[in-house]
């Protein structure tokens, strides 16, 4: 498998977001490093988490939910797009 970069992964959060987005019958709109995963885009904790699965998919990697969920031993309340790439590239050691 070739390399995937830091563009191929905002590919993959982007396109799995629009999907589950679409699922509720609501269109993603723009998205940006920014754009957090509850308080912009009203993504459930169940919701949160088939994401990432859908991700681990793409990805071809597992990704950690509590990894990504958890910092300084507390769970984070939202989740922007940008850590959800930056977590996603160390993981798979995209460049």
């Amino acid at each position: 498998m070739a390399t995937m970069t830091r563009n191929d992964v905002w590919t993959h959060i982007t396109s799995a977001l629009g999907e589950l987005l679409a699922e509720r019958g609501e269109d993603a709109g723009p998205l940006g490093p920014t754009t957090s995963l509850g308080g912009n885009l009203g993504v459930s904790s169940v919701e949160a988490i088939h994401l990432l699965i859908t991700l681990e998919d793409r990805v071809g990697v597992p990704l950690s939910f509590q990894d990504v969920a958890v910092r300084d031993g507390e769970y984070v309340r939202d989740l922007a797009l940008g850590d959800l790439q930056d977590f996603i590239c160390r993981t798979i050691g995209a460049a």
